[in-house]
């Protein structure tokens, strides 16, 4: 009757086991669609040489047409892609490129990434407690709440250097925000990037792509 029980318990334990497909799946349903999505995004770095702002708005509706904008202190650019077309404009210079697209990714778009599930051979969830797993992975260990379906943080540590990324939600438990704190002998680093505007980018005007 012992044998049964354990053999019962072991059983239930593994059909409510995480696996990385069901977290991968949880996250990609929670967000918006990366093929049609409008955001606005600004990142402070913090060094000890002083603070840079990049404020990012970028438009994808289709793999095909891509609108976005980049502006910092030393640069304000403007792209549009339609189908194997490019646009580039310098908004300081109004200095305008036309160039032919070949499927390479938009410089905007590389602060849109969020989700360090998306690339990289990450291990099988281990329970840590109650709703809290910890993923393995090339980029550190990632900390996932089972239960609201999210990521916690990001930690990685090597002789060099430390890396902490903490991510942050509203009240309805929407993405934020996303903090990288780097700690290179005793120098800190900080980077965060906050979510000014997320959503679909059904409404975004068609003729903005053409040119």
């Amino acid at each position: 009757m012992r044998k049964i029980f354990f053999i019962i318990l072991f059983l239930s334990v593994s059909s409510f086991a995480l696996t990385l497909n069901q977290v991968r799946a949880d996250l990609k349903n929670a967000s918006v669609s990366g093929d049609s999505v409008e955001m606005k995004i600004r990142t402070t770095v913090n060094t000890t040489s002083g603070k840079q702002v990049v404020s990012v708005y970028v438009v994808q509706k289709s793999k095909s047409k891509m609108y976005s904008e980049i502006k910092t202190s030393f640069m304000n650019q403007r792209t549009v892609v339609n189908g194997n077309r490019m646009k580039v404009i310098d908004l300081n210079t109004n200095k305008v490129q036309l160039l032919p697209y070949n499927g390479e990714a938009l410089e905007a778009l590389s602060y849109t990434r969020f989700n360090p599930l998306d690339s990289g051979d990450w291990k099988e969830p281990m329970f840590v407690s109650e709703n809290l797993y910890s993923i393995e992975g090339p980029k550190g260990i990632l900390y996932y709440d089972a239960k609201k379906k999210r990521i916690e943080k990001m930690e990685s540590t090597d002789e060099k250097k430390s890396v902490l990324t903490t991510f942050a939600y509203d009240g309805e438990g929407k993405f934020k925000s996303m903090n990288v704190v780097v700690n290179a002998n005793g120098v800190e680093t900080s980077v965060f990037t906050e979510i000014l505007l997320l959503r679909s980018s059904e409404k975004f005007p068609d003729r903005l792509f053409e040119f």
